[in-house]
């Protein structure tokens, strides 16, 4: 009943009155009122909004999992700012949902199924073994089409509202070449393949481990066989992972130095150990290998244009999310 009552909230009410509700649920359901979910809201993203119920199913399966496999138990404390992050990032995820749906932005069920075929292609599995892929990770196949629309409309999101509007002058190409003349001594190229488990921001030594560890048996996993582009849709959390995890081209200098070491040692088709970096836990693959060459000065700055383009492709990502948030109304009930 509480659910449904909620569930015309959204529908119905405008923002003043789903505070007031807020502010209603809080009062009759404290934080410490007992083991029982009692349902109400969390937070409020515009029109729409976060319930209890919806957080949990988040961060139970999450603590459950950390102590069934690593033997930790969390503090009220900690479970607290673990609750706290995941619905930040429920937040983002939401606002980015909401601005894509409002500009119109897409994604049909034929190129659901198209990316879905490409994948089952590229890793030679059939439905029924990719359907108990996707269950042995606890998802459905509504699951995993979801989450890929998601993605989808996400990047295509980036393309229409930040790339298209990134512009990488001459002048900055020349002012970039003077600064960094080492850099282009044509040294060897590789691209790469990744799977990344990100760290939380100010992680404790207790998260640091966990995620460590989680890195660790999915690099296992790929020891014993498992496709790792399969692998990278799977677990992880690097943008690129819905189109297999491709990062492109990078030359000596240009990745994390922890990553840096180790990509330019790797054959092509050799997986790295797990790696970290300031941004998480790393597992590369060698996709393909460019050995050192003269470059021409068009070649230059075409290599120049990119590592700009990129710099300020990230730069107004992140300025962009953080506009986004400061003009919606976003109200947070933990």
């Amino acid at each position: 009943m509480i659910r449904q009552k909620i569930e015309g909230v959204k529908r119905c009410m405008g923002i003043r009155a789903v505070l007031v509700y807020m502010i209603a649920t809080a009062l009759l359901f404290p934080r410490g009122a007992g083991a029982e979910i009692v349902e109400r809201i969390v937070a409020v993203v515009n029109e729409e909004i976060i319930t209890l119920s919806e957080l949990r199913a988040i961060s139970i399966p999450y603590l459950q999992k950390m102590k069934q496999q690593y033997s930790v138990n969390y503090g009220d404390e900690e479970i607290l700012e673990t609750e706290k992050r995941i619905i930040d990032q429920l937040i983002d995820e939401m606002l980015v949902a909401q601005e894509a749906d409002r500009l119109g932005i897409e994604v049909t069920p034929k190129e659901i199924n198209m990316a879905m075929r490409d994948v089952k292609e590229r890793n030679q599995l059939t439905e029924a073994q990719f359907e108990e892929a996707l269950a042995e990770d606890g998802m459905t196949l509504e699951d995993y089409k979801k989450e890929l629309t998601k993605q989808m409309k996400k990047m295509r999101l980036m393309d229409q509202e930040i790339k298209a509007k990134v512009q990488v002058s001459k002048k900055e190409i020349d002012k970039y070449y003077q600064e960094h003349k080492g850099d282009f001594n044509a040294p060897p190229e590789v691209r790469l393949q990744q799977i990344l488990l990100i760290l939380p921001p100010e992680a404790t030594e207790s998260e640091v481990t966990l995620v460590r560890q989680q890195a660790e048996q999915i690099r296992n996993r790929v020891n014993e066989g498992e496709d790792f582009t399969m692998l990278v849709k799977l677990y992880s959390q690097d943008p690129n992972a819905a189109a297999g995890g491709d990062m492109g081209a990078f030359r000596q200098g240009e990745l994390f130095s922890a990553l840096d070491n180790v990509a330019f040692t790797l054959e092509v088709g050799e997986v790295s150990p797990v790696i970290q970096s300031p941004k998480g836990f790393h597992i590369l693959r060698l996709l393909d290998r460019k050995d050192p060459k003269t470059m021409t000065d068009e070649q230059r700055s075409e290599e120049i244009d990119d590592i700009i383009y990129n710099q300020k492709v990230e730069t107004t990502f992140q300025q962009w999310i953080k506009q986004l948030r400061e003009k919606s109304y976003v109200v947070i009930n933990l």
